[in-house]
């Protein structure tokens, strides 16, 4: 069986442990089949000599709307096939940017993931939620006021979303959301920014409502992530079960001590605004909008902090949207503001896949972890910058397959080599 080595790294296993030097890896298939350091013998498998560079698990984004190629209420503008060009698009840049798996929040169909799985566009793995949950007058549903028809389907492409009230309501759009591709439910329980309707100070959905939300996800063995800002929205989604909650920039102290105590996943999301906050009406976006997001940035430092201090497990999403897919890894900087570099990496590898589901596959560079790694030239330890340069990407694998690359792969004479 040829296996491929990676030797002399600095090797930063996504854990939180501190940076290995001359350390080296062997994969074999799509896996890790080895880890350790100093002098390995190699034989005649091909190498990658990282020699001067940091050697790390894949990036996880667990907030991206990969199908939201502009501004959410100007994507019917698109042409359907110009639309699902720029999608998949997006996919491929993602994966060369370094992020081998991604959760997407909302509105990117399954068809998009069953093309990436037939091999016809290269892609990171995908964890879909399809179409968002929204109560009338909700995040997700972007009637203007004066439009007094129901929101109108979604068209198999873009899931705008399910507008329900009701418990029973609630759990058929659960239903038919998994029946319709998802990998998880995602539920819009508090108002946001890029809608019309609403404000980021109001609760939506009951606590009866998630909850049966909650059961149909537990039913079919996944999970509830929610989109809310403020405390009373994050408290109900605590109290209904959600696995995760996206964006909590105003969370408060009881509201951290209730998502610590049930051991609830934040997902703050600080990319978006730093980006909508400058031009979003460059971009397209209202400026009631753009002055919603110029709030929520207001509080999101000081609310990670709360999250920090009262030990809430914190992933990391960027929740970038249109011209802004390409700066992805700005939320790793910016995390760090509060986190450190190594947190920041930690929430961005070892947390999310904790959040999918996946940590006995993804996330750390362990025997046994699917092979999704970064070769990075520098260490994002010391300037977390060089993870949103493309050029310093070495290499990207996913699965064990080299799908960016700047070197060719040596394939050595069977010798001893120094790590």
């Amino acid at each position: 069986m040829t296996s491929l080595w990676l030797l002399n790294a600095r090797l930063l296993d996504g854990t939180g442990s501190d940076p290995v030097d001359g350390a080296w890896l062997r994969i074999a298939h799509d896996r890790i089949a080895e880890v350790g350091v100093g002098p390995v013998t190699v034989g005649s498998d091909p190498v990658i000599d990282c020699a001067g560079r940091t050697v790390m698990p894949g990036l996880i984004d667990c907030h991206v709307h990969l199908a939201a190629v502009d501004m959410i209420h100007l994507l019917d503008r698109h042409p359907k096939p110009v639309l699902a060009a720029q999608t998949f698009r997006n996919m491929t840049e993602t994966l060369r940017s370094g992020f081998t798996s991604v959760r997407d929040a909302g509105f990117t169909d399954y068809g998009f993931r069953h093309a990436a799985t037939a091999g016809l566009v290269p892609s990171p793995r995908l964890f879909l939620s399809t179409g968002p949950l929204s109560q009338t007058g909700g995040h997700s549903d972007f009637r203007p006021r004066d439009d007094h028809l129901p929101q109108r389907p979604t068209d198999g492409l873009v899931h705008l979303g399910h507008v329900v009230d009701g418990v029973d309501a609630c759990r058929w759009a659960a239903r038919e959301v998994l029946r319709r591709g998802a990998d998880q439910i995602k539920v819009m329980a508090g108002g946001g920014c890029a809608s019309p309707n609403d404000d980021v100070s109001h609760t939506q959905f009951t606590v009866e409502e998630l909850e049966a939300v909650v059961y149909e996800a537990r039913a079919r063995q996944t999970y509830v992530m929610a989109h809310a800002y403020n405390p009373d929205a994050i408290k109900n989604c605590v109290k209904a079960g959600v696995r995760s909650i996206e964006h909590v920039n105003c969370v408060d102290e009881s509201a951290a001590a209730a998502m610590a105590k049930a051991g609830t996943y934040a997902v703050p999301t600080i990319a978006t605004y730093e980006l909508l906050a400058n031009d979003g009406t460059d971009q397209g976006m209202p400026a009631d909008q753009v002055e919603k997001v110029r709030r929520v940035l207001a509080d999101a430092y000081e609310g990670l902090k709360i999250l920090l201090a009262h030990k809430v497990p914190i992933g990391s999403g960027s929740d970038v949207l249109g011209a802004h897919q390409s700066s992805k890894a700005l939320e790793l900087e910016l995390k760090a503001r509060v986190l450190g570099p190594m947190g920041a990496l930690v929430a961005s590898t070892r947390t999310n896949a904790q959040i999918l589901g996946r940590a006995e596959d993804l996330g750390t560079l362990q025997p046994g972890r699917l092979a999704d790694v970064l070769i990075v030239d520098g260490d994002p330890l010391t300037d977390i910058t060089v993870l949103q340069e493309r050029s310093r990407l070495h290499y990207v694998l996913l699965g064990g397959r080299i799908v960016s690359a700047a070197d060719e792969i040596s394939t050595p004479t069977p010798t001893r080599a120094e790590s």
